[in-house]
């Protein structure tokens, strides 16, 4: 018999045939090579460190993933797989969930979600504080029109939820994205814009509105009860119509009416409006403003605690951060502020109420303790863009103004757009808050990237690294927590809150929602003065089995999904 010779091969090729592709960092992907073959996966991540979400200790294990789901966790051998990442020990997390945000129409301009998706954000629940981009009357509509068209050049093609969702999913987004729908923008829609008490028959179609909204997906309502015109409900109101959400089990997600002097009364408004209407409370970006408020951080959480223990569904979204930002309208009182946008510039002109106007705003200056405090993150006109990243203090001594008339000319000029920071939190009660077992962590940011339309202003720097930040400053650098305990907080926790089916935990038959990170190279990279930046240490992203960051770098790839509330307490 004639022997078969073997044919001698350089590395080189063999690597080549094999369709390895050795990356830096120690990462290792297998692409497929040129044979075919039946895979028992689709990818595999090999020796990663696993942070499952459930608050157990980390675990070292491969993790299989077929189509979206993962299915093994443990010692994979040499079963084929389309791709290999090879994490070399590195942390791998769910995806993380942001609790509270208000992205909508930016995942229009930049579906490809890059400052969530640099965080390792893989589903965000939006529609907060009142305000949702739906439903719309025909008024509100060419509003809406005109707004979007100047700011992004969108074309609004929806008035209702079901509407929203159709244009999001033809956009194809890279993140799971889900919604509440805003009590504020109901109230407007039925009400106007008023401070009044709703007739029957108002109180009626709202209902009615909300109700069409939970049917076509939305998980619960929203109030922002510092703004108008949702601030006008009295809690009569807000308990009827949050009585609706009971047969959705829809959650109640409040920002509440008062988060400085009143803080207390406010969040025992929200809690009887939770325990009368029957459902579950969801207290937004849970806060104490104003040092003679800090102390009042333990009856605060007691009230919560009380409540849980009576059998309350509560919990709470925290921002790591001791500074909040709004508009910079929010220091005028209610009054001047009611009504459209041109109600509240009007009254902003109008002489003979300037005395008032400077008493309230006076009233203000005492709460923030200086005027140094505050910082103007965002304008609209290019005339303006200088001030921007520049305190009050020092923006009305370089126009030779006194602050009361900066800030009046710049609303006035703005046309009501201006964004603010403002520090008035503190430091300790923040600790306090994120260690609590009812907080779970939510940005309270916005989609942003660093080119593009998006790309605009000195925004909070929450809007890129909640994340990172949450977990290189309180469990890295002071451990406030365990690295599983965190996870927790920004991945199971808040699924369980809000109902996701099968997500929040590394598990078999989960979706694969994953974040392969290196905690001693996270870097949380926005800073106050450069906020634009993103953070480092997060090298893959997976969003529904498909790799959507990669070594870093945003691929492309837009595998995210709406998830719609079910009626059953599932979202999916």
């Amino acid at each position: 018999m004639r022997k078969n010779k073997r044919k001698k091969i350089s590395r080189r090729q063999f690597l080549r045939q094999a369709g390895q592709v050795v990356l830096s960092g120690g990462l290792l992907t297998i692409m497929p090579g040129c044979r075919s073959y039946s895979r028992s996966y689709d990818l595999i991540i090999k020796d990663a460190l696993v942070v499952d979400g459930s608050g157990r200790p980390p675990f070292s294990a491969d993790l299989g993933i077929k189509g979206n789901h993962i299915t093994t966790i443990g010692k994979i051998g040499n079963n084929q797989a389309r791709r290999i990442i090879k994490a070399n020990g590195l942390s791998l997390a769910p995806g993380f969930i942001d609790a509270h945000n208000h992205t909508d129409v930016q995942l229009l301009v930049c579906p490809t979600a890059d400052s969530l998706l640099h965080q390792g954000v893989t589903t965000i629940v939006a529609g907060n504080c009142g305000s949702s981009p739906f439903p719309l009357t025909e008024e509100m509509l060419a509003e809406e029109q005109k707004y979007l068209r100047e700011e992004y050049g969108l074309e609004v093609d929806w008035q209702d939820l079901a509407g929203f969702f159709r244009r999001l999913e033809a956009s194809r987004p890279a993140i799971n994205y889900a919604t509440l729908v805003g009590q504020g923008t109901i109230r407007a829609a039925v009400v106007g814009y008023a401070n009044r008490a709703a007739s029957a028959g108002e109180l009626q179609r709202m209902k009615q509105l909300l109700e069409e909204a939970l049917k076509q997906g939305a998980m619960g309502l929203s109030t922002g009860l510092e703004y108008s015109p949702g601030s006008f409900a009295s809690t009569e109101e807000l308990i009827e119509l949050s009585r609706v959400l009971r047969d959705y089990a829809g959650i109640y997600a409040t920002h509440m009416r008062d988060e400085e002097d009143q803080v207390l009364e406010a969040l025992d408004e929200a809690i009887a409006i939770a325990k009368k209407a029957g459902v579950k409370l969801e207290v937004s970006h849970l806060k104490i403003g104003y040092p003679r408020n800090w102390s009042k951080i333990d009856a605060l959480l007691d009230k919560i605690d009380e409540a849980a223990h009576r059998g309350l569904k509560i919990s709470a979204d925290v921002y790591p951060y001791t500074a909040f930002s709004t508009g910079l309208s929010i220091f005028f009182p209610l009054w001047v502020r009611e009504g459209k946008k041109e109600d509240f510039l009007s009254r902003l002109k109008d002489p003979k109420l300037e005395p008032r106007l400077r008493q309230a705003f006076s009233e203000a200056e005492a709460n923030v303790g200086s005027w140094e405090k505050v910082l103007i993150s965002s304008v609209r006109t290019e005339k303006n863009r200088w001030l921007e990243g520049l305190n009050l203090q020092e923006a009305s001594t370089r126009r030779g103004v006194e602050v009361f008339t900066l800030v009046r000319d710049l609303l006035l000029e703005e046309e009501g757009q201006v964004s603010m920071v403002c520090f008035a939190m503190s430091e300790e009660n923040l600790k306090i808050i994120l260690k609590h077992p009812l907080t779970c962590i939510g940005s309270d940011g916005e989609l942003a990237a660093t080119s593009g339309p998006l790309y605009r202003g000195k925004p909070h720097p929450r809007y890129y690294g909640t994340f990172p930040r949450v977990l290189v400053k309180y469990v890295r650098e002071e451990p406030l927590l365990k690295l599983e305990e965190m996870i927790r907080k920004m991945t199971s926790w808040p699924a369980r809150i809000f109902g996701f089916s099968r997500r929040g935990l590394i598990k078999e038959g989960y979706l694969a929602d994953l974040v392969l990170f290196d905690l001693k190279k996270l870097d949380d990279k926005a800073t106050w003065a450069n906020p634009h930046q993103y953070p480092e240490g997060i090298f893959y992203v997976l969003v529904n089995g498909q790799v959507v960051l990669e070594n870093g770098q945003i691929t492309g790839c837009r595998p995210g999904q709406v998830l719609r509330n079910r009626g059953n307490g599932q979202v999916c």
